[in-house]
């Protein structure tokens, strides 16, 4: 039986230990060396595994999103792109565009996903969204903002862009749930609402302030 990859979290022993589909430890299998496991498996096995746990997570957040034909959609953070595009065949004759400070993510978006005019992606420097005032219905932020260099100063990049009164989407950890709620009312947005609680993560809609 092949080892299955451990998060190191699973395990304080240094080894793997082989499981079976239901997660315990597999009947008559004992420890894994590490010689047992190539360093690509490893790798492999890792990144299959995270690219399950994030497509869990985008999806949970599409369910929720708000989403209506000709709808312009932003979404900072957004890996390979896939939550993007999927956001925009849902919205009919929209246009979606994806935000990640990484590099590598925005070339794999635009190798496989981009759609001149529909369905773009481009790099960010973590602080200034490049995106024109007041240009999208919806923006969403599938990290914790709250934990960004500066929340408050995100926040009201995230509602520059935004349409007056539309709808930012947060994705929070539940432990900072409180300051997030702190941050969004000193910005002044309205309709604060929490819309599911997936383990320890929250994700919450607020309605964007209009201009001062």
């Amino acid at each position: 039986m092949a080892a299955r990859f451990v998060p190191p979290w699973e395990t304080s022993a240094p080894a793997l230990r082989q499981r079976d589909n239901t997660g315990s430890l597999a009947p008559g299998t004992g420890i894994a060396t590490p010689s047992a496991v190539s360093s690509h498996d490893l790798v492999v096995a890792a990144t299959n595994e995270l690219r399950g746990w994030r497509r869990g997570l985008d999806l949970l957040v599409l369910d929720q999103l708000r989403i209506e034909a000709w709808n312009r959609l932003l979404f900072i953070e957004c890996g390979d792109g896939w939550i993007v595009e999927e956001a925009w065949r849902r919205a009919l004759r929209g246009y979606a565009c994806g935000l990640d400070v990484s590099s590598a993510h925005i070339q794999l978006a635009k190798r496989l996903r981009e759609v001149p005019g529909k369905l773009a992606f481009q790099t960010w420097d973590g602080r200034r969204l490049p995106c024109p005032d007041q240009g999208f219905d919806r923006v969403v932020a599938t990290f914790a903002v709250a934990r960004a260099y500066d929340p408050a100063d995100l926040l009201r990049e995230m509602q520059r862009v935004a349409r007056p009164d539309r709808d930012l989407y947060l994705l929070e950890t539940d432990s900072i749930a409180g300051e997030l709620r702190r941050i969004l009312a000193a910005a002044g947005c309205g309709g604060v609402r929490q819309l599911s609680s997936p383990d320890t993560l929250l994700l919450v809609r607020a309605h964007a302030a209009p201009p001062a």
